[in-house]
């Protein structure tokens, strides 16, 4: 293992509202209207704030279980059995790679599907440099598309697959050269082995979503053409000073895919984080009540927490044992009758 050069997930935001560009007003309206309907109309069943989406009672993925949850972890600088010897078995291993650690991306993989656990893997582009996407796009890496594609078909049980997670926060083309970067990945490895075993997977930060984010519009990376072909749309999102959990946050993610006509999309969480450095609510607080509705809303699918304290610049205690409360509220989740395994 030592061997592998595993990639780190992005970096939680200092700020929560960084300064950005305008935004254009068709986004603002559209989400400041989805976010007046989720905050304003009250769900007594979950005793939150918000609408629930329509929900995807049908299978929309291999290894899809509707109704439950995959609950996990990325464990980046813990060994894994030190996290399992503290949270117990879980359903769900997010781990992150380089174009060239298919190797051990495999045996990662192996290892969970040994242990139950549904895999969610993320792996960069050849180049993450500026043109990468767009020599990705244009067919250059098109054999080791294949490859990839071939040794996930070879497993024996699914696996979530993410290309480039968090592309707004790379520099590595625009996010058209993204979108179509993308699609090249899904169509090679489909035309390969028709997706055999792949939950195809794209990866976007909740503040995209966000109507006071100027500067990035979620149209841009999730274009007709990647939302046509993905089986979830993953998110990353923390507790932040704003206070607001799942429902208002996924809410809006939830109202962009059902005015796109995707209505019964899975949602998957690749990063949460909860902390108790901050109050009302507090980590706890926030878990509870965020896994309650993400239960309820019966469309979310997956979700990984970030017990890492790499790769973190916010200064917050993300780390599950960062409380004995907030392990504890944790394990409870882990298990509930919606938590669920392979």
């Amino acid at each position: 293992m030592s061997s592998i050069r595993f990639v780190l997930p992005a970096r939680e935001r200092a700020a929560d509202f960084p300064p950005s560009r305008p935004v254009s007003t068709d986004r603002r309206q559209l989400l400041k209207a989805a976010g007046v309907t989720l905050v304003g109309a009250a769900t007594s069943s979950l005793g939150l704030a918000g609408a629930l989406p329509a929900s995807a009672a049908t299978t929309q993925f291999p290894g899809h279980r509707p109704g439950k949850i995959y609950l996990g972890f990325s464990n980046g600088g813990q060994s894994l059995s030190t996290t399992l010897g503290r949270t117990g078995p879980v359903g769900l291993r997010r781990t992150y790679y380089d174009w060239s650690s298919l190797n051990g991306e495999l045996r990662n993989i192996r290892s969970d599907h040994a242990a139950d656990r549904m895999p969610w893997v993320s792996f960069k582009p050849a180049s993450t440099r500026s043109g990468g996407w767009a020599a990705l796009a244009s067919g250059q890496h098109d054999g080791a598309l294949r490859e990839r594609a071939r040794a996930y078909a070879g497993l024996s049980r699914p696996v979530i697959v993410t290309f480039n997670h968090e592309p707004h926060n790379d520099s590595t083309g625009s996010p058209a050269d993204f979108a179509r970067a993308w699609c090249r990945v899904h169509d090679v490895m489909k035309n390969e082995t028709g997706l055999k075993n792949i939950v195809s997977t794209p990866i976007i930060g909740d503040w995209v979503f966000n109507p006071i984010n100027k500067e990035h519009d979620p149209e841009d990376f999730l274009t007709g053409a990647v939302l046509d072909r993905c089986h979830m749309l993953g998110v990353d999102l923390y507790q932040n000073t704003s206070g607001q959990g799942y429902a208002e946050r996924m809410g809006r993610m939830f109202s962009f895919l059902d005015a796109r006509g995707h209505s019964t999309m899975p949602l998957g969480l690749g990063e949460t984080g909860c902390s108790m450095d901050f109050k009302n609510p507090d980590g706890v607080d926030w878990w509870n009540s965020s896994w309650k509705w993400a239960v309820n809303s019966e469309r979310v699918a997956a979700i990984s927490y970030f017990n890492s304290a790499r790769n973190n610049n916010s200064g917050r205690t993300w780390l599950l044992w960062g409380s004995s409360a907030k392990l504890q509220a944790y394990k409870t989740s882990l298990s509930s009758a919606a938590a669920t395994r392979l």
